[in-house]
């Protein structure tokens, strides 16, 4: 396996200029044991690899797939802070190794040679990735076969017409568990699917927004630890019941008089993670219309979202137990790691990338219902996720489809265990009872189209009820109907674009 060195930012203006990307690299050193992990960590992914190999689903690809040993070429982001494409070597560490062992083993399935390319491609990088990969696709050399993108970067090269339909290419087979049916199901119109994801994008597992607690927080207000999980599976676990248990929390620690981000909260959220509490309350900006394809969805602009904008205002606004950021997010996630905080709502990254070094004892929960009479538990991604589709000009489209398919259905079977069944469940974990509540919290994610596509629609279908819970703003539907008119009619264009005949 080869790979290309990351693009800096600054070569990332000086590639602007380039007519096409191409792909050189060096060989991947000789596997090596680090500090990177212990005995024990690689003994447990090599179980978890092995039973994975045993009792998880093989894919369909066929035996004799032969591809001549050409050189492939992916051209991917750079900026969520997780190794999703490739890793240089191996080092002990059981994510680390899996996503070794599982390039190793397309490139041997297809007898092919993957090189990667990453440029930064996060949220504010992101215009300039989109611009790199539409000037090689226009260039039409066929320099990339696979394009995988920060997940709104994904969808503007699908409104953009540079990647091309899935559906129409042999491999791929969306039936498969690799392939999230949410996610399938939401973003395919008119029979046309135009980009992927799942257990290919590590990314898709780290930014999972859940709710982490404080246990010594919480044994010192006198919360039951036990009965915070026995919430949860009775279905107990509700927005109200978050604001219930943290009330009486608050401490002005700088003893400034003002609410602000050094004092101690029953709960505290950055402004960006806060869309997780509109789709754990069950609510979509879409809904499928009359003619089967997306619509905007009348509940988005309705009296429900309205009660939640509401009921939000008054805990972040009006009272002092519960905190909405809009500082540095580290200064937020130190409010947990400082015990100064009960509760945080952030990305399961959280876990791997922070409490792992700290001395911090903590459980982690769904985000709470809206009410106890909704049917289940729902979560989103954070934007950081990957989208992967094929370019309009890569020079053998199946063979493309094979290894989006082949990477996917490894991934399962080797990456996700040792992400998920082991970092998460087990080595980072802060108890039994942790294994539980990552199994429902994956299980209940959910996808929007209009949030997949928000970039199309000038971030509407995010940041309008982001914005008003900023702004201290109650007058939902009001707001709503006012930008109703453009963002339909963007809405719109949208899906004419995804199902045009190309």
């Amino acid at each position: 396996m080869k790979r290309t060195s990351r693009i800096s930012s600054a070569l990332t203006a000086m590639l602007l200029l380039a007519a096409s990307l191409t792909a050189c690299g060096e060989t991947a050193k000789t596997p090596v044991e680090t500090d990177g992990g212990t005995a024990a960590d690689t003994a447990a992914v090599t179980e978890a690899v092995t039973e994975a190999a045993v009792v998880y689903e093989p894919d369909n690809l066929p035996e004799d797939l032969d591809f001549g040993g050409v050189t492939t070429h992916i051209f991917g982001w750079d900026g969520s802070g997780n190794d999703e494409f490739y890793v240089e070597e191996q080092n002990g560490d059981i994510v680390n190794d899996a996503l070794f062992a599982r390039n190793r083993t397309v490139e041997e399935r297809l007898n092919l040679e993957l090189t990667f390319t990453l440029a930064p491609g996060a949220y504010n990088d992101r215009s300039a990735w989109v611009k790199l990969v539409t000037q090689a696709t226009m260039a039409g050399d066929g320099s990339n076969d696979i394009v995988a993108g920060y997940s709104m970067s994904g969808a503007t090269l699908a409104n953009n017409r540079l990647i091309v339909d899935l559906m129409d290419l042999d491999y791929i087979n969306f039936e498969k568990p690799w392939w999230p049916e949410s996610l399938i199901k939401e973003a395919t119109c008119g029979d046309k699917l135009y980009f992927c994801s799942g257990d290919i994008s590590t990314n898709m597992i780290y930014m999972l927004y859940a709710t982490y607690f404080n246990k010594t927080m919480a044994q010192n207000f006198d919360i039951e630890i036990d009965s915070l999980y026995q919430m949860v599976r009775d279905g107990s676990w509700t927005l109200d019941k978050l604001i219930e248990l943290s009330e009486g929390i608050y401490i002005d620690l700088n003893g400034d008089g003002q609410k602000n981000v050094e004092d101690q909260y029953g709960y505290t959220t950055h402004s960006v993670w806060s869309d997780a509490f509109f789709f754990a309350s069950g609510l979509r900006t879409t809904a499928v219309g009359a003619d089967g394809l997306p619509v905007l969805s009348e509940e988005f602009g309705g009296e429900k979202t309205q009660t939640l904008l509401q009921k939000l205002l008054d805990v972040f606004y009006t009272k002092n137990d519960m905190y909405f950021g809009v500082d540095n997010n580290q200064l937020i996630r130190d409010q947990f790691l400082q015990n100064r905080a009960l509760f945080l709502t952030t990305e399961i990254y959280f876990a791997t990338n922070h409490l792992r070094d700290s001395d911090v004892e903590y459980g982690i929960l769904p985000m709470p219902k809206y009410d106890e009479a909704q049917d289940g538990y729902y979560t989103v991604s954070s934007f950081p996720y990957t989208l992967y589709g094929i370019p309009v000009d890569a020079k053998d489209p199946a063979m493309s489809a094979a290894i989006l398919e082949c990477m996917a259905s490894e991934s399962y079977r080797t990456v996700s265990p040792a992400l998920f069944e082991v970092a998460l469940k087990v080595k980072y974990a802060g108890d039994n009872d942790a294994s539980e509540m990552y199994d429902i919290i994956r299980g209940s994610n959910v996808f929007d189209i209009g949030r997949i596509f928000n970039d199309s629609v000038n971030g509407k279908t995010y940041s309008l009820f982001r914005s008003c819970l900023m702004d201290n703003k109650a007058a939902w539907i009001s707001t709503y109907e006012k930008n109703y008119k453009s963002l339909n009619k963007q809405f719109e264009k949208v899906i004419e674009n995804l199902i045009e005949e190309q």
